[in-house]
């Protein structure tokens, strides 16, 4: 979908950047707490919000719709529109967002969540940094501004996302779970 036509359906400026917020279908609540304590530093940097917090916390944070800058839902089914209003997305390290994210293209911030089985959401998020294609921020350093300092930096250089874009193309797996599916029948029927 195009950019602009994703930004007017969440009555956004097309002409300003997006920052997603995306902590899992769920919602992050640690997501939740530092955007609520530091969303005006980002529209105070003329950042727009599209934040999906998740059902458990949405009746705290609805109220900050009535800002021009943010749109805040529980949850989406219409990623497609989620991602392509983006210009910059914040997200843990799941393999779906991630892999759906790489095969659109989307320049990423990634903070894995801590104590993820096997530690995967970290292992995910390293190999997304080293690729090019996000920077990864630990949620232990959240509270001391680096995520402010990193989404500003990122949201200032276009070049720097356009790149990270170009590099997530590159390891997108387009069909990825029929590929995976295919080669688990074959070997279950080998």
């Amino acid at each position: 979908m195009d950019k602009n036509k994703a930004k007017n359906m969440y009555h956004f400026d097309a002409t300003k950047p997006v920052l997603a917020i995306l902590g899992g279908s769920q919602g992050s609540v640690p997501f939740n707490r530092h955007f609520h304590n530091n969303f005006k530093k980002y529209i105070k940097s003329n950042i727009q919000i599209l934040w999906q917090c998740g059902k458990a916390d949405f009746s705290d944070l609805k109220e900050l719709n009535k800002y021009q800058d943010i749109h805040i839902l529980p949850f989406t089914e219409n990623m497609d529109v989620f991602y392509s209003a983006a210009d910059l997305v914040v997200s843990r390290a799941g393999a779906l967002a991630l892999s759906e994210m790489a095969l659109l293209g989307k320049g990423m911030v990634i903070i894995p969540l801590p104590k993820s089985a096997g530690n995967h959401q970290t292992m995910n998020a390293q190999t997304f940094a080293q690729a090019g294609c996000a920077i990864l921020v630990h949620q232990t350093s959240m509270a001391s501004g680096s995520l402010e300092q990193v989404v500003l930096e990122l949201i200032q250089n276009s070049q720097k996302i356009d790149l990270m874009e170009t590099n997530c193309q590159k390891i997108g797996i387009p069909n990825a779970t029929e590929k995976i599916t295919t080669l688990i029948m074959e070997i279950a029927e080998g």
